[in-house]
């Protein structure tokens, strides 16, 4: 085990790798600059800036700075605010680990508990019922929904303000981005409980007369979450790029906020450290997701 853990290990850090240097060369690529909107257009002021920055020097050489400077731990500071990249990431995350925190077990809480119904009611009223649902909510885009979720409970219903500086709420971001994942799931769930319902064992448990509450939740669901454990790492993978377009519909003050407005400042060194801690944190979620499957059912072997 601990062999197959070193070998996801490195692989990690390659995959890291690889996203740091597809991303600050397109980054460069593109046309323009982070101070082409600066209000100061002075040839010599926007020269200094390049040159406290690097921008004056080759492109490969200031790629070679960027990584010698981030295996220190410095991943640099603003080029619009002249903060710290790393507080500010410190900051912001902990807005965007609460929403997504909240929308995975919202998800699994309800996909689970979907899944196994529609199993149970498997070609009845519910059953359709809950497929129609889950096919309709995979469909949708992520900013249609949070969209349609705003207008509806903001401006229809009225239960929530539109952007509360004093008092934000995080339901309708927590319930815009737990939807998606909640419907996969649910169709996984339910996929992966036929079959096991299906075993031999079941049987067995049927026949020995286990009321079917012990039978689903102590025997069944058991094998039948597998499948939905393997989904943890790329669920953490759509929450954190969910999050993006949730935090900028919403107007909540988290990383995926943040990582847009970088973008749209061209703000190097702030998309340069957000992409290495969002590739960061997927990878290594997608490790931890592996191993807790091997939990789950220690039959599993690295091998």
């Amino acid at each position: 085990m601990w062999r197959y853990v070193v070998k996801r290990v490195l692989l990690a850090i390659v995959t890291v790798f690889i996203v740091i240097a597809i991303t600050f060369f397109a980054m460069n690529a593109i046309p323009g600059g982070p101070f082409d909107k600066e209000k100061a257009s002075d040839p010599a002021t926007i020269k200094a800036l390049e040159k406290r920055y690097n921008l004056d020097k080759p492109l490969g050489e200031q790629f070679a700075i960027y990584l010698s400077r981030m295996m220190k731990g410095d991943l640099g500071i603003s080029m619009r605010n002249g903060r710290e990249i790393s507080k500010t990431i410190s900051t912001k995350f902990k807005v965007s680990a609460k929403i997504g925190g909240y929308s995975i077990l919202v998800s699994f809480a309800i996909g689970i508990t979907l899944g196994v119904i529609a199993a149970l009611k498997r070609n009845k009223l519910t059953d359709r019922i809950i497929i129609f649902f889950t096919t309709l909510l995979q469909s949708v885009p992520g900013f249609v929904m949070a969209t349609l979720l705003l207008l509806l409970f903001a401006q229809v219903l009225g239960w929530f303000h539109v952007y509360s500086e004093t008092n934000p709420s995080i339901f309708l971001p927590v319930l815009s981005l737990s939807l998606y994942p909640a419907a996969y799931i649910t169709r996984l769930t339910k996929s992966s409980m036929l079959d096991v319902l299906a075993d031999d064992y079941i049987r067995t448990a049927r026949a020995k007369g286990v009321s079917p509450v012990k039978m689903v939740v102590k025997h069944a669901l058991r094998n039948a979450v597998m499948p939905v454990v393997t989904y943890l790492g790329p669920m953490v993978a759509y929450t954190l790029t969910g999050s993006m377009v949730v935090e900028t519909v919403f107007v909540q003050p988290g990383l995926g906020m943040e990582f847009v407005q970088s973008i749209l400042n061209r703000d190097y060194t702030m998309i340069m450290g957000t992409t290495i801690f969002l590739a960061s944190l997927m990878v290594i979620m997608t490790l931890v997701s592996d191993l807790l499957y091997k939990m789950v059912d220690p039959r599993i072997t690295f091998d």
